[in-house]
């Protein structure tokens, strides 16, 4: 460590030349970062829900669209015009395909086309009653609804989605957008604001719990400097590689900030400790790295280890996290190792002032917990989770990921009470023979039946139905025979706006259902799949929550197996880091008494196990053996110095203790900005990393020092 510190100090000049390079050519690779909001990130790999949508794009086109729902008060000729403002000026807009509305330019009535300025708004009420389910007007309780369905291009963005909503803006009309692409895209603009405004808030809060303990800014600051480093250059090099940040992937900045500072605590603490004992700043540095360094070095690996256990779970986003999280750790672990001793060559003064008031001490209560009691606290972990575990749940779906305060959940909740679904799924029957023809209106009719009967599905739009309706309206009866159907087929497909081109392909004798369903549960989607898949081998079930259902289903047994290899990786660190196998498997115990802790919080708070909350178990892992490490480290060394096990014990516990808590502190309080975020899995990720670091801190501090006390007897 001597030669090290000696070498930083002769090449000062070179390694601040160097320091400054990085970060310019870092700076310029955020510049160059785009996100990525499809939800397909989290489908798993290989899954045959990602291929049957592949199929259905192949035959159908783009299946993108989204809802526009607009409340008017009454329906008269202005409030027509204002509808036609509107549904024109989307048609405008060049991602659109086209727009299935109320207000069309003209209308198809009695076999004649009739320009919509020349109805009365008494005959297109009229007119649209007849339409039944497929109706673009809709009255409830002398409230109308007028729903326009966009389908949109692949280039279809948030430019566009603003575009729409400067027409909607144009009336005082209140209005509602929702469907799948809307609810991506504005993910983009949620991750801009999480971005710009959350990691910044992160480093403030740091700031504050680390002066706290550090009694002064100079040396607070320096000790969060590495990991904000580490954060600046994962984020230039994401934008280096052109890779795209999702909605889990845009939380890494915050992990490596609160995650990666505690590195840069604990050498600033013990390098405090070195000054006040007198020593110069040189021989500080080195007795810092003599004592820290190499449980620095392993800790930064176990967090690494961590995150990279995650790339058991199979999705796309997850594996983004996992590396980007574990290259902004190491990240952060190189630029303590670089920054901190750089810029503490020099004469700096990091002692707090004489002024400081003393703090709370923390420790000194936990310390009260060792013997009997620590057992105790484990006891009740144990048993909390034993009568919790069989109420955690693996729902996790679209809606999920927006609290309900958000713009998209309450505009999809009202679509989907007016519209009886705002996220449809997809039922594809394959046909043995034409679409055209009675037999299979037949067919695909007794499914849609079979589905409409079901109490959890609020409406199916089934094209054969629409032409019925169409049939309806001149003649009493069901349609007759296939010459009718196909005159009717012609005669819709005759319109550019027509709704059956996207679902039924007469080339590929396909038919395509659109199911919205009350809720979006997994129950609910397997139940309508076994509906499907019992009524004919040719039909199938898909769409994006379909997608999700399928990580749901596998999300546990990823997870154990996420577990398994995080524990046996950390463990072989430990092994080789305190050359003891006993002292190894005691240091583990903590940590696995925190991931206990975690399943039975999940049971008692109701928080989903999904895609997003197993991340806080390997991070947890990762982060939470830190401690352990930490302080057995010091314990051996204590240990070697002097032979006595309660002195050891003690000495190890004063000088890692303070720092451990500081720590878990300043994690917990630095991810609990993660609130502010109007996702609702980083406000989960908040409040799980609370009771891990809480459970890691109060079992290791408690639970390890009685284990090493009666090793010794």
């Amino acid at each position: 460590m001597k030669k090290y510190v000696h070498f930083i100090n002769n090449n000062k000049k070179i390694l601040i030349i160097i320091f400054m390079i990085v970060n310019i050519i870092a700076l310029v690779g955020v510049t160059k970062i785009r996100f990525n909001t499809d939800f397909s990130v989290f489908s798993t790999k290989e899954s045959v829900y990602q291929d049957r949508l592949d199929e259905l794009e192949e035959t159908f086109g783009d299946l993108n669209q989204i809802i526009v729902l607009v409340e008017h008060p009454n329906f008269n000729d202005e409030t027509i015009q204002d509808l036609r403002y509107i549904q024109a000026n989307i048609e405008l807009m060049e991602n659109i395909d086209y727009v299935q509305g109320v207000a069309p330019k003209e209308l198809v009535i009695n076999n004649a086309v009739v320009q919509i300025e020349d109805i009365s708004s008494s005959q297109l009420l009229t007119y649209y009653d007849s339409f039944g389910k497929f109706s673009p007007l809709i009255v409830e309780e002398d409230t109308y609804y007028s729903t326009f369905t966009v389908f949109i291009s692949n280039d279809f963005g948030n430019k566009d989605i603003n575009k729409i909503e400067n027409i909607l803006d144009t009336f005082d009309y209140s209005t509602f957008i929702s469907g799948d692409s809307y609810n991506q895209l504005k993910i983009s603009d949620y991750i801009f604001k999480i971005l710009l405004m959350l990691p910044p808030l992160a480093i403030i809060v740091i700031l504050l719990v680390f002066k706290w303990q550090m009694g002064a800014f100079k040396p607070t600051l320096m000790s969060i400097l590495p990991a904000a480093m580490g954060s600046l250059w994962t984020f230039g090099f994401i934008g280096w590689l052109g890779n795209e940040v999702t909605l889990l992937t845009a939380i890494v900045p915050i992990l490596i900030i609160v995650i990666g500072s505690a590195d840069g605590l604990h050498f600033m603490s013990h390098f405090q400790d070195a000054k006040n004992d007198g020593k110069d700043n040189i021989i500080g540095l080195t007795n810092t790295l003599n004592l820290v360094g190499i449980p620095m070095i392993v800790t930064t690996l176990t967090s690494i280890a961590g995150f990279l256990s995650l790339l058991t779970i199979q999705t796309e986003s997850v594996f983004d996290l996992a590396i980007f999280s574990s290259i902004g750790i190491l990240f952060a672990g190189i630029a303590t190792w670089y920054v901190l001793p750089l810029l503490l060559v020099g004469n700096i003064d990091i002692l707090p002032n004489k002024s400081h008031k003393k703090k709370i001490d923390l420790s000194s209560y936990l310390r009260k917990l060792w013997g009997i009691p620590s057992f105790i606290i484990v006891l009740i972990v144990l048993i909390i989770t034993v009568f919790s575990f069989s109420h955690i749940d693996n729902e996790f779906n679209m809606l999920m990921i927006y609290k309900k305060s958000t713009i998209v959940n309450k505009n999809a909740e009202k679509i989907q009470e007016v519209n009886g679904g705002s996220i449809p799924i997809f039922v594809t029957i394959k046909l043995d023979s034409t679409p055209i023809s009675l037999t299979s209106l037949n067919e695909v009719n007794d499914l849609a039946d079979e589905l409409n009967n079901f109490d959890k599905v609020s409406k199916v739009i089934n094209p054969y139905e629409f032409m019925n309706l169409i049939y309806k309206t001149n003649f009493d009866d069901d349609i007759p025979n296939d010459i009718v159907l196909n005159n009717i087929y012609s005669g819709i497909i005759s319109n550019k706006n027509n709704i059956i081109d996207n679902l039924i392909s007469v080339d590929e004798t396909t038919v395509r259902l659109l199911v919205f369903t009350n809720d979006l549960d997994n129950d609910t989607l397997t139940e309508i799949e076994e509906v499907v898949t019992s009524f004919s081998d040719n039909a199938s079930v898909t769409g994006v929550q379909y997608l999700m259902k399928d990580l749901n289903v596998n999300i546990a047994s990823m997870q154990i197996r996420s577990i398994l290899l995080a524990l046996g990786i950390v463990l072989l660190m430990l092994l080789v880091t305190l050359r003891s196998f006993k002292i190894a498997i005691y240091s583990l115990l903590p940590i696995v008494v925190t991931v206990i802790g975690l399943y039975g919080f999940l049971g008692l708070s109701g928080i989903s196990l999904n895609v997003t909350t197993v991340i806080i178990f390997s991070i947890t892992i990762g982060v939470g053996i830190d401690y352990a490490i930490h302080f057995s480290s010091l314990y051996k060394y204590y240990l070697k110095e002097n032979n006595d096990n309660d002195s050891a014990i003690e000495k190890a516990y004063n000088n890692s203790s303070k720092p451990i808590i500081t720590n878990a502190l300043g994690i917990s309080l630095g991810l609990s900005i993660l609130m502010l975020s109007p996702l609702n899995i980083h406000f989960n990720v908040s409040v799980l990393m609370w009771v891990s670091m809480g459970i890691s801190v109060l079992v290791t501090l408690t639970l390890l020092p009685t284990i090493f006390r009666l090793r010794n007897k």
